[in-house]
């Protein structure tokens, strides 16, 4: 999920921009304890997952139905030798069927995303945004809030955290990246108050959401039938090529963090990821009553699941293309 950031103004001697109301959920004590708590949790899944490898005497158990509808939106490439070759995200492409005549010509592209990915990557999607009548995005923001333009560096806490991560990596942040100011651009999630108040009619809080992630990296440890060993672990801290050897751990594990996430959709839903995602349909439906025929949804791997059931069942859309972008290299440097 994004959050809004603070940006540091590129030149020091002026001063700051006035604080933005909405920058408020940032200096909540919660919100910041929560993003830390979900970086440690990402960490300690990792080790939890090699010890569960090095360990396991029985084999891994099938993939459930939210593995294989993760598979449509985020997959690892292999070489023929079953190299690991890169992280890919998906552009599937969704249209009425074809007995519905050829007038209706609307298409809704789910763009799904990973938020740290190399500098190609968002580059390539720029692009292709640039195509659509309107691409809609996810910032748990206000309407009308000024999005960080591409190249200024986050600031506090939380972008001090995503730097680092993104260093470790050798890769990019997404908001560092993407043009949010282009004119096609259009917001499309909840602000902070309905975010909060979506999570009180649920009776939900961060730490319930932390818990029931922790409780899911937990019951599927076992999901995966490539697991990290221990090895790995040692080679991404003291090896050669530590960016790539981290990445490819990282990339195994995050597919299942998505799928985890994932879960967050389930009947009950969340307000994570079912009630920002009907906002996101709100927001599409005024945009197709204002004529805009070519739209993309541009939202992280894990909401996806559940915007393709909402775009079958109420607007009868069906996918009829899958494109796949490379997010993350994973070749050996010789390989390239």
């Amino acid at each position: 999920m994004f959050l809004p950031q603070k940006t540091s103004p590129r030149r020091p001697k002026r001063p700051a921009p006035p604080r933005q109301p909405w920058l408020a959920l940032l200096a909540r004590p919660m919100v910041i304890a929560m993003v830390i708590a979900m970086m440690i949790a990402m960490a300690i899944g990792v080790v939890i997952a090699a010890v569960a490898s090095h360990a396991a005497a029985e084999e891994p158990k099938p993939l459930e139905k939210a593995r294989a509808a993760e598979s449509a939106f985020l997959r690892i490439s292999k070489n023929p030798d079953g190299d690991l070759q890169s992280l890919d995200t998906s552009v599937v492409r969704y249209a009425p069927p074809r007995d519905r005549g050829p007038a209706n010509t609307m298409t809704v592209d789910l763009v799904a995303a990973v938020h740290i990915g190399s500098k190609a990557y968002y580059e390539n999607l720029d692009r292709r945004f640039r195509d659509y009548d309107c691409v809609l995005y996810e910032l748990v923001a206000p309407e009308k809030s000024r999005v960080p333009k591409p190249g200024r560096k986050p600031a506090g806490m939380i972008g001090q955290a995503q730097t680092g991560l993104t260093s470790l990596l050798g890769l990019e942040f997404q908001l560092e990246r993407i043009d949010y100011a282009a004119g096609n651009f259009v917001h499309a999630d909840l602000s902070p108050g309905e975010f909060d108040e979506a999570m009180e009619r649920r009776g939900e809080s961060w730490w319930t959401m932390f818990g029931k992630l922790m409780r899911e990296s937990v019951n599927q440890k076992n999901a995966r039938s490539q697991e990290v060993s221990v090895g790995d672990l040692f080679g991404a801290l003291f090896g050669n090529d530590r960016e790539l050897r981290l990445r490819r751990i990282m990339a195994v594990q995050f597919t299942d963090m998505e799928v985890l996430t994932a879960a967050f959709s389930g009947e009950e839903g969340s307000t994570i990821i079912t009630d920002r995602n009907a906002a996101a349909i709100d927001v599409m439906r005024r945009q197709i009553g204002k004529g805009r025929r070519k739209i993309a949804i541009f939202y992280g791997a894990a909401h996806m699941p559940d915007f393709d059931t909402r775009l079958r069942k109420d607007f009868g859309l069906e996918p009829v293309r899958t494109e796949w972008l490379e997010a993350w290299d994973l070749r050996d440097a010789k390989a390239r």
